[in-house]
């Protein structure tokens, strides 16, 4: 009777009202988040030569205009980092706050690859360079689709956030579903060609993250005009 109880009282929880400096951190991450989406479109128009069906976008850090994809991932970790400090009030389960670290961690990760360029993608593992090998870490630290959807549980059992609940874990299990698909792409023997579609599935991966935080940001900013 007693976890049945808890239960219901975390399902009701009344959520605090965003402070304005939450109100201003989400609209931060919105903000990153469709400034990332412009320069990424935009490097796919000024650097053709990357195949976007099996070239990484990290790639485009290599070409003239690498400053650009630079910018563009630390703009993806300040739309992660603003994110969680805007929720960070709203989150009242042990599976949201997971949710939070991951986050986190994935924001550093991101940081890290945007830090250190990545190799070309005919470098196999063998002959990966320092910066390569950062890259390839902070990389695989970035697992928003995982926290997205552990965020989305916890945010959904707050009343100011349910009438979100379809969105928000429909846009976290595309980003699940997408990771689990791009790393399926990966070649065992770390060797890529245009027979492998790890560019084109890590996109999707990429745009479906930005659009949850994009989604979160958005409700957030509401949440904190309304109060």
């Amino acid at each position: 009777m007693t976890d049945a109880s808890n239960s219901g009282s975390i399902s009701r929880y009344t959520a605090k009202p965003l402070t304005a400096t939450a109100s201003r951190f989400a609209l931060v991450a919105i903000f990153s988040g469709a400034l990332f989406v412009l320069i990424l479109i935009s490097l796919h128009l000024l650097q053709p030569e990357f195949d976007p069906t099996w070239r990484f976008i990290s790639e485009y850090a290599l070409g003239d205009y690498g400053w650009m994809m630079h910018m563009a991932f630390g703009l993806l970790a300040i739309a992660q980092i603003s994110v969680a400090i805007t929720i960070f009030p709203h989150i009242r389960t042990v599976s949201g706050y997971i949710g939070l670290v991951i986050l986190g961690i994935s924001a550093i990760g991101v940081l890290i690859a945007g830090i250190f360029v990545t190799d070309p993608i005919s470098v196999g593992p063998d002959d990966a360079t320092f910066s390569g090998s950062m890259h390839s870490i902070g990389a695989m630290l970035d697992y928003t689709p995982v926290a997205a959807l552990l965020i989305s549980l916890s945010l959904c059992r707050m009343d100011a956030w349910k009438p979100m609940k379809r969105v928000l874990l429909t846009s976290a299990v595309i980003a699940i579903v997408a990771m689990l698909v791009f790393v399926l792409q990966i070649p065992q023997n770390g060797q890529f060609g245009p027979e492998v579609l790890a560019g084109l599935f890590g996109r999707i991966l990429i745009l479906a993250d930005i659009a949850w935080l994009i989604i979160v940001g958005i409700h957030a900013a509401k949440l904190g005009a309304t109060k």
